[in-house]
């Protein structure tokens, strides 16, 4: 069944309707954080509620993290036992490490990750701790001011490699990395993919399954419309088995409440990839704010951000604004990457915008200006014209 207009239009307007902050800041910081929803802040009071009503309350709150669990696999694709929960993507990208250097064996001896210099600083340094086990980390060399593509990553692909991980929005400039390729180099020669879809996710539609990613870690604090404090990661079915986190907790036990502290048996869910007690409160925000999304429609927000991409880069050409990263709208997610100059000068021009109403978030020598699908036309003309402004203002 397709959309009419008027119902996208509706389902965008209510989409809006739902964050206060809306009525009187134009909020452009979604590659960030996003603004606090009603319905997020409603979950988050229905936690604190049952804590004070009841003071214990664990098996409704796990039953909630269960529910966080749910909705984040409904929205890639996958089933529930395809998506372990942790607090950040770091944690478990760092539980990732822990398997692949106890199976280095079961790559035949390879023991090379290819990543890149823009990978997010918490994933890539998640790779970079294998070297302490003897692994390699070879990386596409690019700046903030240059596009991330997926031939970077298949030039770098050779039957040494064990496993590939690649941003699907680079966070630093917006580049949009298709991962089709990718996967399918790194199948070719037998080594796994990750995605990070942290900066994607909510803005376009994903399913894991369809892209045949390995493995594909996220959060909910950005476009999923929650907080800090939980991400997910999917897990196939296909290589599940062979994983084996030595970073684990008693979650990630066949049953956690057998409490027997000797024994370390791993789920056939991805749950063996769970660590400890679960982020309760966070994921009361996560399941709210990703049902959120899901009722907007993840292909109108889409649609909608491709429009106000195009808007962006037609508005920086006629204000003399250069961009950083992709040279045009449909190479790059929700963020578009404005040239500060500097990093001093990306700082300053936050503050600045700031305090004239508008929340941007800047990156190294970039303002990153990521609308959502809540964001009007007008906001983003007026967002970029301030900017054009302060920033001649700063180079005066």
């Amino acid at each position: 069944m397709h959309e009419t207009k008027e119902s996208v239009t509706a389902s965008l307007a209510a989409f809006r309707s739902a964050c206060p902050i809306l009525e009187n800041t134009v909020y452009l910081a979604n590659c960030s954080q996003a603004p606090l929803s009603e319905p997020v802040k409603d979950e988050i009071a229905a936690f604190t509620e049952s804590w004070a009503r009841l003071g214990m309350h664990w098996n409704g709150w796990v039953e909630e993290v269960e529910r966080a669990r749910a909705a984040f696999a409904e929205l890639i694709g996958a089933k529930p036992g395809d998506v372990a929960v942790g607090t950040s993507e770091s944690q478990l990208v760092s539980s990732v490490v822990s398997a692949l250097v106890h199976l280095a064996d079961g790559f035949d001896g390879r023991r090379r990750i290819v990543s890149s210099t823009l990978e997010f600083p918490g994933v890539g340094q998640a790779w970079e701790a294998a070297t302490r086990f003897g692994w390699t980390v070879d990386r596409v060399e690019r700046t903030q001011a240059e596009p991330l593509t997926a031939a970077d990553f298949v030039n770098m692909v050779d039957e040494s490699t064990a496993l590939v991980s690649m941003p699907h929005v680079v966070y630093a400039n917006g580049s949009l990395v298709d991962p089709a390729p990718v996967v399918e180099a790194a199948h070719a020669v037998g080594a796994l993919s990750y995605l990070d879809a942290y900066q994607s996710l909510g803005t376009m539609p994903v399913d894991a399954a369809a892209m045949g990613v390995d493995l594909l870690g996220a959060g909910t604090l950005k476009y999923l419309m929650g907080t800090a404090g939980i991400a997910f990661l999917y897990v196939s079915p296909a290589i599940r088995e062979r994983l084996e986190p030595t970073v684990t907790g008693w979650f990630g036990r066949v049953n956690p409440y057998a409490f027997d502290p000797t024994t370390l048996d791993y789920p056939e869910a991805a749950s063996r990839f769970d660590l400890g007690t679960p982020p309760i409160v966070n994921a009361y925000a996560a399941r709210a704010g990703i049902e959120l999304v899901s009722a907007t429609g993840v292909h109108a927000i889409h649609d909608r951000i491709a429009e106000l991409s195009r808007l962006a880069f037609d508005e920086c050409e006629s204000l003399g604004l250069r961009i950083l990263g992709p040279a045009t709208p449909d190479s790059k997610g929700a963020t578009t990457a404005v040239d500060a100059g500097s990093v001093d000068g990306a700082k300053w021009a936050e503050a600045t915008l700031r305090d004239r109403g508008i929340v941007v978030s800047a990156r190294g020598r970039a303002i990153r200006v990521a609308p959502h699908g809540f964001t009007t036309d007008a906001e983003l003309r007026h967002a970029l014209g301030e900017l054009a402004a302060i920033l001649a203002q700063h180079a005066a």
